[in-house]
């Protein structure tokens, strides 16, 4: 369970903790906001976009390098406490700042400081990261996905800035190249990396072949880069869904081979997210030909995002609980299936599958369906920070008996 894990720099238990939790309240956040932009009859997407992809992706895989950078790569953090702290109340300022800036139409202030906030996860996490030569193909990624994250960032400031008037530059192409390098280069790009080492230590399932594992990220970050290149073309856009497409059938292939057939809540997710990743990307390189088709391809790369981060919780938050209390030696620690009980698990995975289903049908369809799938989504990210919090408060309440 713990092999190849460097767990001598094992970072404290609060800060996967922290940055865990306020991701769950920005996905109620988001929820709500998305009822009452609903009852008021528009759509501010900007807004909604960013509280899914900062505040709830940006602060669980930002929480989760905090975690990964020692532990899976072996880079030595000085005072990750400190610096997780300030990271995590510059990003949570940072969303709260820039979505407002969205809602009000000047969102230059958020983006300055989320724009901080990254340059301080890439100073923090990054050059820890850079400095350390690497073997393992986990950590070769995460290079790549935080050298995304800065690009990504850049480009984001760039889009405030040419918004509210301060550069001239093409507003759709900064726009373009901006959603690609932080949904395939910085989101896609960290749970490829990650599920080299997760998918085959925790469902013992069978490596991913070498060749995927050495040359993906790489193949993946050059495409994606080509796109400063090939402005305008489609061609890029299909090597992204290609390669893209390709890591998910091998997931579901190494899945379908584990040696642990038990039934899992989890394996179940890692399922449902690839086929989303799938259906997002066969619609990437035609997301500009429609309106529709475009706010198709957020919700489905969204889905796929949040399915495999729900997956991620839920094995992340159990594992370290089980870890840090056995590494202080308390032995009525609780097991990992005591910690999140797989029944609660397996509950929030049917809300979810309907919620979803229940969006992409009003999508396709005619039918108003938004005073539906809205309670559901709101249920299905309550059920998240429930049982999270249960989680963490288990850890809490053992480390103090």
């Amino acid at each position: 369970m713990t092999g190849n894990l460097n767990l001598l720099y094992l970072p404290p238990f609060s800060i996967v903790a922290r940055f865990f939790l306020t991701a769950c309240l920005f996905g109620i956040f988001g929820v709500l906001l998305g009822v009452y932009m609903t009852f008021k009859g528009y759509l501010n997407l900007p807004a909604l976009v960013h509280i899914y992809t900062l505040g709830f992706a940006g602060m669980t895989m930002i929480g989760a390098l905090f975690q990964m950078v020692p532990v899976v790569a072996g880079a030595v953090v000085n005072r990750p406490l400190l610096k997780a702290t300030v990271v995590h109340i510059t990003l949570l300022a940072g969303v709260i700042l820039l979505v407002g800036g969205f809602l009000r139409g000047s969102p230059l202030i958020g983006g300055l400081v989320v724009f901080l906030s990254i340059l301080l996860v890439l100073l923090f996490l990054g050059l820890p990261l850079f400095k350390l030569e690497s073997y393992v193909p986990t950590s070769r990624g995460m290079k790549h996905a935080v050298f995304m994250l800065g690009a990504g960032a850049v480009l984001g400031l760039l889009l405030v800035l040419v918004q509210e008037g301060h550069i001239d530059l093409n507003m759709r192409t900064v726009m373009d190249l901006h959603l690609t390098v932080m949904l395939y280069g910085w989101v896609a790009m960290l749970v490829i990396s990650v599920a080299f080492q997760v998918v085959e230590m925790f469902f013992v399932a069978p490596p991913y072949p070498k060749v995927v594992r050495d040359r993906m990220p790489l193949a993946l970050s050059l495409v994606i880069l080509s796109k400063l290149v090939f402005q305008g073309s489609v061609a890029p856009d299909l090597f992204i869904s290609g390669l893209t497409i390709a890591f998910a059938f091998l997931t579901v292939r190494n899945l379908l081979l584990r040696r642990r057939k038990v039934r899992d809540p989890l394996v179940t997710l890692w399922y449902l997210s690839m086929v989303f990743l799938v259906a997002s990307s066969l619609i990437f390189p035609l997301r500009n030909i429609s309106y529709s088709l475009f706010l198709t391809f957020l919700v489905l790369f969204g889905t796929f995002a949040q399915t495999v981060i729900m997956a991620m919780m839920y094995r992340i938050i159990p594992f370290l609980v089980w870890i840090h209390l056995s590494t202080k030696g308390i032995r009525n620690a609780p097991t990992m299936h005591e910690v999140i009980s797989q029944r609660s698990i397996w509950f929030h995975v049917g809300v979810h599958m309907v919620s979803v289903g229940v969006i992409l049908i009003s999508l396709q369809t005619d039918l108003p369906l938004y005073s539906a799938h809205l309670p559901l989504y709101l249920l299905s990210f309550v059920l998240l920070t429930y049982n999270v919090s249960r989680g963490i408060f288990i850890y809490i309440r053992v480390l103090r008996s």
